[in-house]
């Protein structure tokens, strides 16, 4: 398990994190596995936008797959949300931001998948909080594309290669983003952190 000392102290100095090789490589690389074998028991469903009452398919504004991490978890992906419990935890303890629990799924990006730009948080619900990605993509090259681009506060963007053990967090409210089109399978394991209340 890695430190989260850089990424709590970059969340509470900017709003966002990113770390590139932050995760240690055999841990991410079992993590692979552990969704390959997801996908080769077709437990991924493709993925809808909006809240749950009103979700529906638009491959025009997103185009992956998804499977949610619950119960009967793989050892490494088990270990991942252990991992993200402790994060909830330090951040909790250092910047007070009344985390509850975490979201998690799985996604995965066929060739000519891409998410058109968006905010984590719904317009009616404040719930969720900060976001949480791990990159688990092997041997990735710029030209492979699939980078996730996010609006900076001063008007520039930073763009991410989804490399395995590259970990990003930010805070959900405050940072547009999107996945440029990918040109091969690209996978991630993207989690958010609710409150309990959606009050402030």
């Amino acid at each position: 398990m890695p430190c989260f000392d850089r990424a709590v102290e970059a969340i509470h100095q900017q709003g966002y994190f990113i770390g590139e090789q932050f995760w240690p490589a055999s841990e991410a690389l079992a993590m692979t596995q552990a969704c390959q074998e997801l996908r080769q028991q077709d437990r991924f469903s493709p993925a809808c936008i909006g809240r749950a009452q009103e979700k529906q398919r638009q491959e025009t504004i997103r185009s992956d797959l998804i499977c949610w991490l619950e119960n009967d978890l793989a050892a490494p992906l088990q270990h991942y949300l252990d991992a993200l419990e402790a994060y909830r935890q330090q951040i909790n303890r250092e910047l007070m931001l009344g985390l509850d629990h975490v979201e998690v799924h799985a996604a995965y990006y066929p060739p000519g998948a891409h998410y058109g730009k968006h905010l984590d948080r719904h317009r009616d619900d404040d719930a969720r909080t900060l976001t949480a990605i791990l990159y688990l993509n092997p041997d990735w090259q710029a030209e492979d594309g699939g980078l996730l681009s996010i609006d900076l506060p001063d008007g520039s963007q930073a763009r991410v290669l989804p490399r395995l053990g590259t970990f990003v967090s930010f805070l959900s409210a405050e940072f547009p983003h999107a996945v440029l089109p990918t040109r091969r399978d690209r996978l991630t394991l993207t989690g958010w952190y609710r409150r309990r209340s959606a009050a402030f």
